[in-house]
């Protein structure tokens, strides 16, 4: 990719994303700015990348800007880098809860703007990124970038009113998905097996699921009914799980995510 890419951030995520599509951009290409410099220095190091030492020299000198700060750092971030961002420049942010129209009220003369909201699975390359733009945005531009963060997994487009959706479903289900795989684990080590062999096979059933509800045509809800025969084994789980609200559990974890996302544009 013929461009040079500034990264606005250097946090865990930005690490992530260095990994999963520096290879694409070139690292050479890439530079970061970063509020406490040691960080930045140290992806520098790890990547072979360049630092800024100030916004106004990542805005002067890229191409591309990524916006990878926290959601209440936003504002002072783009008051600061306003002024030195052409028109012709492209700002994707993965601010999670900020809008595009938000963003476009800094700049005097907006630059094209896009949303992205990745995932922690980019890091093996299984991650799955959200894509939205600004009207200002060509639809040749607009796949570049959905095309782009797909290299690291699936990339879809997404309409802007459901980015909170999306952050509190993909951007925090990991988590969600994380906590499911360690109980299910528990649950062996409750009944005698070891926790290295537990977490093993927990992790490679889900990833399993996973695999066969993408590449199936299949609904979830038959392939359950695939696996859980009369009086058996499955069943038995399946119905503990009803009796304790399960699926209400998990709607209320990405109710209450979404809502928070919602929160954090205030």
């Amino acid at each position: 990719m013929d461009r040079r890419i500034g990264f606005i951030g250097a946090g865990r995520i930005v690490e992530v994303m260095l990994k999963a599509i520096g290879p694409t951009l070139g690292f050479a290409n890439i530079v970061v700015w970063n509020r406490t410099r040691a960080r930045a220095d140290k992806l520098a190091a790890e990547f072979g990348i360049k630092v800024a030492d100030n916004l106004a020299e990542l805005a002067e000198g890229c191409d591309w800007l990524l916006l990878a700060v926290k959601p209440h750092a936003v504002a002072e971030v783009l008051q600061a880098l306003a002024p030195h961002v052409h028109e012709d420049r492209v700002l994707v942010s993965m601010a999670a809860g900020v809008r595009t129209d938000k963003i476009k009220g800094y700049f005097p003369k907006p630059p094209r703007i896009l949303r992205i909201m990745p995932n922690l699975p980019m890091s093996v390359g299984i991650g799955m990124t959200a894509v939205c733009a600004d009207a200002a945005v060509s639809p040749a531009l607009l796949e570049e970038v959905r095309s782009l963060f797909a290299v690291a997994g699936r990339a879809s487009l997404v309409e802007e009113r459901l980015f909170d959706t999306v952050t509190a479903l993909s951007g925090s289900g990991p988590a969600f998905a994380f906590l499911f795989i360690e109980s299910l684990a528990d649950g062996a080590v409750l009944n005698g097996m070891g926790r290295e062999l537990a977490y093993e096979f927990a992790a490679q059933t889900v990833l399993g699921a996973a695999r066969i509800i993408l590449d199936s045509d299949k609904h979830p809800g038959e392939l359950k009914d695939i696996v859980a025969s009369p009086a058996g084994t499955t069943m038995a789980g399946i119905h503990s799980l009803e009796r304790n609200a399960f699926r209400s559990i998990v709607m209320d974890a990405v109710d209450a995510a979404a809502k928070r996302s919602r929160e954090l544009a205030h």
